[in-house]
């Protein structure tokens, strides 16, 4: 649940996160510059999957910039009924993201083995990466909602939920960006791992800083995910691995 039902009893827990609805459009921007160049220019051919996963993103992260406005702004019911529907715009985040794993296992199908470009191995380790951290993300609703009636909890978890979504947009606006300023086989996977890292690492330890949570266990599964994300190259190049994507994941 968004931010729902949080006690307003503690003065200076409220002082600390009186302006996160600020620091949450960060977030925001950078998810949508991330995603711009990869969704906007292809708008007219892109499924419906897609589409509905994108704007349900987006109404995500909308939702993580309102719902603290609103508990600041003392408008507790409010922030209960958008709580409920957070929900439900979560379960659609889940059901889209999850049902957009075999567009890898597509471009695999439809690759010209001529063509310069990522390994195979690249697309491979795209799902295992993305589903994985498509299961923190539930993990992190999971535990923003047990832990409603306890603000830095509640508050973290939804803060860090936005961060498992980040990375997947910002890799695909990562590599739209370097596709376009390098030759094709100049292109690596692995500068684009780096440059993507590079941004988001700076802005979810800002959080951190911001907010004190070093030591929190969301703060760990970050990072252990971001150190995850160096190894879609080699996950992906595992033969068991390869035959379990394609022997469980239809389109």
């Amino acid at each position: 649940m968004v931010f729902s039902h949080v006690s307003l009893t503690s003065k200076p827990t409220m002082e600390n996160f009186k302006n996160l609805y600020l620091w949450m459009i960060i977030p925001f921007i950078i998810i949508q510059i991330g995603i711009f160049n990869y969704y906007w220019p292809k708008f007219d051919n892109v499924t419906w999957e897609i589409h509905i996963h994108y704007w349900l993103v987006t109404a995500w992260y909308i939702l993580v910039i309102i719902q603290p406005y609103l508990v600041i702004k003392g408008k507790i019911s409010r922030h209960r009924t958008l709580g409920i529907i957070g929900i439900l715009v979560a379960g659609g985040v889940i059901f889209t993201g999850f049902s957009l794993l075999d567009i890898p296992l597509k471009i695999i199908a439809a690759a010209d083995l001529n063509r310069q470009g990522p390994p195979v191995a690249f697309f491979y380790g795209t799902i295992v990466v993305e589903f994985v951290l498509m299961v923190a993300f539930v993990y992190s609703i999971y535990k923003s909602m047990i832990h409603r009636f306890e603000l830095k909890e509640h508050a973290w978890w939804l803060i860090c939920s936005v961060f498992f979504m980040m990375p997947p947009a910002l890799g695909r606006g990562m590599i739209v960006f370097w596709r376009s300023i390098l030759l094709p086989e100049n292109f690596n996977p692995m500068i684009v791992f780096v440059s993507a890292e590079l941004i988001y690492l700076p802005i979810f330890l800002f959080f951190t800083f911001k907010f004190g949570k070093f030591k929190h266990q969301a703060t760990f599964l970050v990072v252990f995910l971001t150190l995850f994300r160096f190894l879609r190259i080699p996950l992906g190049s595992v033969e068991i691995i390869q035959e379990f994507l394609e022997a469980f994941i239809k389109w």
